[in-house]
């Protein structure tokens, strides 16, 4: 009947042509369960960091949790004005102290991927002067690898910290207490003024 045959010619139009036997097929999609290999990302820069950046450095499809800290200038320490942080790092000894801690953090847990960055030279108040990013197949080993890491940082690496105060009191390089107590690394600050945190 001619219905059917308007309809059929419609339902012709509409199917998609046959491939030509001579032509590849498109190649497939890309599955979302793939992953790359573990990153260890470190990075001493005197640029300044952006609050944040480092998650998207770590984004993984097999990883269900990131974790980050990042540590910003206060603008006060035991009742003196703080207007601004210097800090001076051993750069090469410094990367080298970081790329330990990565192996150390791996050893504890089952990591996806790990990205630190810390600034040297001067960071105003309310900017960063270290970020962490760790991502995970599970929020608990993300956070606690995170706390880790930042301690780790804080007792091994070989960067160093002055508070410049507001007014008459005098800046002072300030020694981590990890180090007084025979942390690795070097012990002193790079001057003679050596402050306890």
């Amino acid at each position: 009947p001619p219905v059917r045959s308007c309809l059929t010619k419609a339902l012709a139009a509409r199917r998609p042509p046959a491939m030509d036997p001579s032509q590849s097929a498109p190649s497939a999609p890309p599955r979302l369960g793939g992953s790359s290999p573990p990153l260890d990302l470190v990075e001493i820069t005197p640029n300044a960091l952006q609050i944040g950046a480092l998650a998207s450095r770590v984004v993984c499809p097999t990883a269900g949790g990131i974790a980050t800290f990042t540590g910003t200038t206060r603008d006060h320490f035991e009742g003196k004005q703080v207007v601004r942080l210097e800090y001076e790092a051993y750069g090469a000894m410094a990367e080298k102290e970081i790329r330990a801690i990565c192996g150390r953090m791996r050893a504890r847990w089952a990591l996806r991927h790990i990205a630190f960055a810390h600034r040297t030279g001067v960071v105003p108040t309310c900017e960063a002067s270290v970020e962490i990013a760790v991502s995970s197949t599970h929020r608990k080993e993300a956070l606690e690898a995170v706390q880790y890491a930042i301690d780790e940082l804080k007792a091994h690496v070989p960067i160093w910290k002055k508070e410049v105060y507001d007014g008459e009191a005098a800046a002072a390089w300030k020694e981590n207490p990890d180090w007084a107590r025979g942390g690795a690394g070097k012990s002193t600050a790079p001057h003679a003024h050596v402050a306890q945190a």
